[in-house]
């Protein structure tokens, strides 16, 4: 809500800037820029340039493999390999992830966005991929400066029924990092999805010595 709220806000702010423009254009003579125009265009600039929080995520900008495990009541905890590619777009504001392999005997490709709001003070997420139609929004936080971020969603289950989704992501050291999701189900079952991320070391061209 609070970030709909932040967008509506954007959004009317915008609309008031190309109104005022446009007024202007017909009114040669019509004055500049409000005192408070001015200053809720600084406040837009300033919440628009990429901080701490920003570099600290886009740090994991790089090629990955991946090796997921997952575990639910009443099976054995299956195991699965895959790659990822992280980068960072739009001038360091989001870090985008392009994801695939093999899940649960399944071909799976997939689409990931992550960013932190410097409006609401809130790690941000959105997730597609080639098994929905849907898109999973995440909101989280973090207390130990992006380290380890919380993140909550919901999603519509298989019989309609909405079901809570939790994910932490925690950055172990420079080159791995663990995406663990948390699915709440029906009468409390619960299942796992814990992914560990390693990046892929860099291979250099042999060395060719002539004789």
């Amino acid at each position: 809500m609070k970030r709909r709220l932040g967008l509506l806000a954007c959004f009317a702010i915008v609309i008031l800037f190309a109104g005022s423009a446009w007024a202007q254009q017909q009114q040669p003579n019509a004055s500049a820029l409000t005192d408070a125009q001015q200053e809720a265009m600084q406040a837009l600039a300033e919440q628009a340039q990429p901080g701490p929080a920003h570099a600290e995520l886009m740090k994991r900008a790089g090629d990955y493999t991946t090796t997921e495990t997952y575990s639910a009541p009443g099976v054995e905890p299956q195991q699965f390999t895959g790659t990822a590619k992280l980068k960072s777009i739009l001038g360091g504001r989001f870090l985008e992830e392009e994801n695939s392999g093999d899940s649960l005997g399944q071909p799976y490709s997939g689409l990931r966005l992550y960013g932190y709001n410097n409006g609401s003070k809130q790690y941000e997420a959105i997730w597609i991929y080639n098994g929905s139609t849907a898109f999973l929004v995440l909101d989280g936080s973090s207390d130990d400066n992006g380290k380890t971020v919380r993140y909550t969603g919901a999603f519509l289950g298989p019989g309609g029924g909405r079901q809570t989704l939790r994910v932490t992501i925690t950055q172990q050291d420079a080159d791995h990092f663990v995406v663990k999701l948390l699915g709440e189900g029906p009468k409390n079952a619960t299942s796992t999805l814990e992914t560990t991320y390693t990046r892929a070391k860099k291979t250099t061209a042999p060395i060719h010595r002539q004789n």
